[in-house]
């Protein structure tokens, strides 16, 4: 399915205001780090309501937490059981092919813990965020409630310069085929990592902390976010249970190679391909602005290594953050029945937008937009 791309560009104040004082039942009501959210929401919010009932989001909201703890438990048990053959055999094509499958797994693993971040596995929000923490994020040094609120402002200020993450889908660092490379081979996520030592700027100018799965050089939030004793305890039991492990498996060797790599390379790269592709247009940022809710329905292999977990139905993820990864397909196939589904973008492969972007660099008004 080619691209369709359709203006958003609502100008009804009033329904913008109404939809942002029932956002309690959608999702973007959710709260961040305990604290009711007290960030303004853009205009195309309006289309929450028109492409699916508010009754209807509430009902795909419902959490199932058995789903998750199954795919969470598989997701593991095909790592260790990649780390143990791969160990077990020996050679090198047996380490190569335990990396891919490593990465691509705990990418999966990583889309769930991106619901756990919008606290939807859990109806408690400290189960919630211990679960996610334990099994998703502590492994990649980092914790659920130092991650949210940063994200919760990308979900709310998409299309607007107040974008945390605007630097991952905006031209301005990609108007050129340089730019964009550099970008997709990691040159974020090198920044995000600086992030992580020294801090976030928050819009007011203080520090907060980062991740190298979430940090963005311009921070969100209006206080320093800080590790608390409970943090640092299952950052150090999950790091030391890592590389104890890989370290009796493999040598000392294993820690680096059987778990940065393979979720360097196959996690957030990857996650670093889609979040470019699924928000971004060949053309200025004043333009795509207004067009950036968007939809891919690549092939099941691409989908398997860039978007498991449904996250290619990502206009109804975005549009209603409440509803989880396992009810994403049935939004998204209601939603394009509905009247005002031609304001969301509809694309195929994800690989394909990235071709049609590059070949149609240099893009001369994002650099003079941003000069």
């Amino acid at each position: 399915m080619g691209p369709h791309n359709a203006a958003v560009a609502p100008d009804d104040v009033d329904q913008t205001a109404a939809l942002a004082a029932d956002a309690a039942d959608d999702g973007f009501g959710d709260r961040l780090d305990g604290h009711p959210t007290d960030i303004p929401e853009v205009p195309m919010v309006v289309y929450r309501r028109t492409l699916l009932p508010p009754e209807r989001v509430r009902e795909l909201s419902r959490r199932r937490p058995w789903r998750v703890v199954a795919d969470t438990a598989l997701c593991w048990a095909i790592i260790v059981a990649a780390w143990l053959a791969a160990a077990a055999i020996g050679t090198w094509w047996a380490i190569l092919l335990a990396v891919l499958v490593v990465g691509n797994r705990y990418y999966s693993l990583f889309i769930i813990g991106h619901d756990g971040m919008h606290r939807r596995l859990f109806a408690d929000m400290g189960r919630n965020d211990l679960f996610t923490d334990v099994f998703v994020l502590a492994p990649i040094l980092s914790i659920t409630h130092l991650n949210n609120r940063n994200h919760m402002r990308h979900h709310q200020m998409l299309g607007s310069e107040a974008d945390p993450d605007r630097h991952k889908h905006a031209c301005f660092n990609k108007a050129d085929l340089l730019g964009l490379i550099g970008y997709l081979t990691g040159g974020s996520l090198a920044v995000n990592v600086f992030h992580v030592f020294v801090g976030q700027r928050s819009s007011k100018g203080k520090a907060a902390p980062a991740t190298a799965a979430t940090a963005a050089p311009s921070g969100a939030g209006s206080k320093r976010e800080r590790y608390r004793v409970r943090d640092l305890v299952v950052l150090v039991a999950c790091q030391a249970v890592l590389i104890t492990g890989l370290t009796l498996l493999f040598g000392w060797w294993g820690y680096l190679v059987m778990w940065w790599v393979p979720v360097f390379a196959f996690a957030l790269m990857a996650d670093n391909l889609r979040t470019f592709a699924e928000h971004s247009h060949a053309e200025s940022d004043a333009a795509a602005d207004r067009h950036r809710l968007i939809t891919n329905t690549p092939s099941r292999i691409e989908r398997c290594v860039l978007s498991p977990m449904n996250m290619n139905f990502h206009a109804a993820h975005h549009l209603w953050p409440s509803i989880p990864y396992y009810n994403l397909a049935i939004a998204d196939a209601e939603m394009r029945t509905a009247d005002g589904a031609d304001a969301i973008t509809w694309r195929g492969s994800y690989l394909a937008h990235v071709w049609r972007y590059a070949k149609a660099l240099p893009l001369p008004e994002c650099r003079q937009a941003h000069a």
